[in-house]
Formats: C-alpha cells, sequence, structure tokens
C-alpha cells in the first residue's frame, strides 16, 4: 500500500515492490500470481483497516458516530496511506472497473453508516433541529478527511488524536441537540 500510495500506479511493478520491501520480483510472484492480484491485496487490507470493528456498537446514535469518527482517525493516523489510497487516482489508474466500484463502495458505506446515525438521532429528538443528517454527515465526513490530511502531512499520530477529540467535541456541540430539564426528564 505505501509503495503505491507514494510511486502512484504506473511505477508500480514487481520490480519496484521486490526493491522496497527487499525481496526479488519473482518473490512476489511466489507470493501473488499477478500484480494484479497484489493490488486486490492492497484493496482487502484497505477494507479490513477501515471497517475493523465496525458498525461500532452504542445506544445513543452520536455516540456510536463519536466511535466511528474516532476510529476512522486513529485508522488514518496509524495507516496515513489508506487515506492517500482513497484520495487520490492511484487505484483508480491501476484498478479495473470493479476495484473502482469496491472501493466507492467503502466511501458510500461510511457516508450511510453516518447519515443513518444522524438520521435516528433526528428522530430520537436528539439532533440539533438545524441540522439535516445529509449536511451533517458532510461535516463529520469532511472532518476525518481534513485529520487525515494533517496526518499525511504531520505524521505525529498522538497529535492528530488529540486533535480529533478536540474536533469531536466541536461536532458534537453543534450535532447534538441541547436538553432542557423537561426533555431529561421526559427521556427518562
Amino acid at each position: 500500500m505505501r509503495v503505491l500510495a507514494a510511486e502512484g500506479s504506473r511505477k508500480f511493478t514487481a520490480r519496484l515492490l521486490g526493491a522496497r520491501i527487499g525481496v526479488t520480483a519473482g518473490a512476489i510472484y511466489r507470493h501473488f500470481p499477478s500484480m494484479d492480484a497484489v493490488i486486490d491485496a492492497v484493496i482487502d487490507r484497505m477494507e479490513s483497516l477501515l471497517f475493523e470493528g465496525f458498525p461500532p456498537n452504542a445506544r445513543d446514535p452520536i455516540e456510536r458516530l463519536r466511535l466511528f469518527f474516532r476510529r476512522r482517525v486513529e485508522t488514518i493516523a496509524s495507516n496515513p496511506d489508506v487515506s492517500r489510497m482513497l484520495m487520490s487516482d492511484h487505484l483508480a489508474h491501476a484498478a479495473r472497473p470493479r476495484r473502482a466500484v469496491r472501493i466507492e463502495g467503502f466511501k458510500r458505506r461510511s457516508r450511510r453508516f453516518v447519515v443513518g446515525c444522524l438520521r435516528e438521532a433526528a428522530e430520537r429528538g436528539r439532533l440539533a433541529r438545524s441540522v439535516r443528517p445529509e449536511d451533517g454527515a458532510i461535516i463529520v465526513l469532511g472532518s476525518i478527511l481534513r485529520l487525515a490530511h494533517v496526518t499525511s502531512r504531520v505524521g505525529r499520530q498522538t497529535s492528530v488524536m488529540a486533535q480529533s477529540e478536540r474536533m469531536w467535541s466541536v461536532l458534537e456541540g453543534a450535532l447534538r441537540r441541547r436538553t432542557t430539564r423537561r426533555h431529561k426528564e421526559e427521556e427518562r
């Protein structure tokens, strides 16, 4: 993933990959039947990283969203090449149409989850009245992308995680409906 993200699909060869990981090009083909299979393995790895522990479990939909946000930022902070691959055209060039559809599916799956949490929050009266679920999803997912950009530039996971906690606090303040004492009593 790192080599493909750094070099792009046009330069992604068994020879280059072997040189970067310290083996011969022939050794690559002992583990994979083709470079297409290597790219499939990269996409499989991205999926396993992005969707490990997915969907998060919590009764409150905004808490579920917080868990998703935190997990996704941790994943990107630990594996910055994941976001580079999702946001670049490297896989689009290297990927056959079915692979491109699969990668777009990762994005759609994440968006559906976020919108679903926000819709559920709205139905339960927990989403701020001024926030439409689709708009809230743009803000949440955009914040994750911004943090991914910071990660790729800075590369310090701890500072990114601290920033993500602060960002989530702001997001939650904007998303969560303020409850009055009467509201709290009604919920009980």
